[in-house]
């Protein structure tokens, strides 16, 4: 007689601080506790384990640029609160979506918050050097027009 295959409870698994394993599970859709949709990316929240900086929260993806550059994304540092940017490199260890369900906003509600901020914060440095791109190549513009 053949046993069931059962998933193991990773329990042994580093998860940011307050994550239970359980929310790093999809809720299915009969589940009455939903995900919060309007919380984190349409409630989900994207966690790298790196290196160097520990837990990052995931708050902005950029797209690969025309130098050949891979896909990066702008975070925020758990342990700290400060913005980084992490790449797919050696250095990220580990991509961990958390799912955020009606039941545990509450407990996940500091990085709903830590969210919230650093998305804010990504798009004022996003703009920041866009802008100073912009200015530059108008200005090589306007400099090989008058020479």
């Amino acid at each position: 007689m053949r046993s069931k295959r059962t998933a193991v409870a990773p329990a042994t698994v580093d998860l940011p601080p307050g994550v239970t394993a359980k929310d790093t599970v999809c809720p299915t859709w009969k589940s009455k506790d939903r995900l919060v949709r309007d919380a984190g990316d349409y409630g989900r929240l994207t966690f790298y384990k790196t290196r160097g900086f520990g837990w990052v929260l995931a708050t902005l993806r950029i797209r690969r640029g025309r130098g050949g550059y891979t896909d990066r994304t702008y975070g925020v540092i758990v342990s700290t609160g400060k913005q980084c940017r992490v790449g797919c490199g050696p250095h990220v260890e580990r991509e961990l979506t958390v799912y955020v369900r009606g039941s545990r906003a509450k407990a996940l509600a500091k990085y709903l918050v830590m969210y919230a901020g650093g998305v804010a914060d990504s798009n004022q440095i996003r703009d920041r050097i866009s802008t100073r791109r912009a200015q530059g190549a108008l200005y090589r513009s306007r400099l090989g027009r008058d020479v």
